[in-house]
């Protein structure tokens, strides 16, 4: 079995405004080393996060590792490359 990869990034402007909102809950927090948790994930960010999911999983990439940092999104993405 051989695998390819990708990395892609993506500006999720709605999760920032969500995030940015005074009247928000967190979406992800960060602790000073750099490990982010979701947190009390609202409405808007859920709807964007599954997008971008949705959108990469009908190419048959599976998510192996994703960041978030200041409204854009790092994904790790997989799949199993085509034998020849």
């Amino acid at each position: 079995m051989t695998w390819e990869y990708k990395v892609t990034n993506h500006v999720i402007g709605e999760l920032k405004k969500c995030v940015d909102s005074p009247d928000s809950k967190k979406v992800i927090a960060c602790d000073e080393a750099g490990k982010c948790m979701v947190n009390d994930v609202c409405e808007v960010g859920t709807e964007a996060l599954a997008s971008v999911f949705n959108e990469q999983g009908k190419e048959r990439w599976e998510l192996v590792e994703t960041t978030y940092h200041h409204g854009e999104l790092l994904c790790i993405w997989k799949r199993l490359k085509e034998e020849k």
